[in-house]
């Protein structure tokens, strides 16, 4: 999420269980954490997806994930889409929001001021019939910790499963760093953040009708 708070960015890499990378880092002391444990194995399991179709909606691929990998903040905005009407709540008070837009394809849960844990889930129709789709999950404390996860969708099998993305082979140059989905559009950005000269770098991937693909950086500079 592009504007998010200075405590909530992410200094650490992403976690990629599989054989095919070299994690960047474990947590063994936090290993019985629901994002952890995502974090540890996701790349490693496909998901069925029943009763996907050829056309599911982003609640309905968040869901077949988090039947799987059970994390306690897609479980709550999954609980708020169970109402087909919603698709909004804000909380002015920590400048926070739960957003759930069938439309465009995208759900989220953001943490704002607060150090609570947030997500992100998008999904993008691909030139061959199939989805891809995304879902981000972190926590600014105890661990701070995020974890991005992409899969492809085969609507002849019903099933999603994981794919490499921009997340496997970016290589950070600045100490913090920031992931974020689209809401609208179809770029996948990966924020840099130059505290020394107050501005940010957006590292843009543009999806080519099966995966994204690097396009240009964007900088932008802080507004104080």
């Amino acid at each position: 999420m592009m504007g998010v708070a200075l405590f909530t960015l992410q200094a650490n890499a992403q976690m990629k269980p599989d054989k095919r990378y070299n994690p960047a880092y474990t947590y063994d002391t936090y290993e019985d954490m629901d994002m952890v444990k995502v974090g540890k194995g996701w790349a490693a399991r496909p998901i069925k997806v029943e009763g996907g179709g050829k056309a599911p909606s982003v609640v309905t691929l968040t869901k077949a994930f988090n039947d799987v990998w059970k994390v306690y903040v897609v479980s709550g905005i999954l609980k708020q889409a169970q109402d087909p009407k919603f698709t909004h709540k804000s909380y002015p008070e920590y400048d926070s929001e739960d957003i759930v837009d069938r439309k465009n394809g995208y759900m989220c849960v953001s943490s704002g001021g607060t150090d609570s844990d947030y997500m992100e889930a998008c999904v993008w129709r691909c030139d061959n019939g199939h989805r891809l789709f995304a879902i981000l999950m972190g926590g600014p404390t105890d661990p701070e910790i995020e974890v991005v996860c992409f899969y492809d969708y085969d609507p002849e099998t019903e099933t999603m499963t994981p794919v490499e993305s921009p997340v496997d082979t970016f290589k950070p140059k600045e100490e913090f760093y920031s992931y974020g989905l689209p809401r609208k559009g179809k770029d996948f950005i990966i924020t840099e953040y130059i505290l020394s000269e107050d501005k940010n770098l957006h590292h843009i991937y543009t999806f080519d009708g099966q995966k994204h693909v690097y396009s240009h950086d964007r900088v932008v500079k802080n507004n104080n």
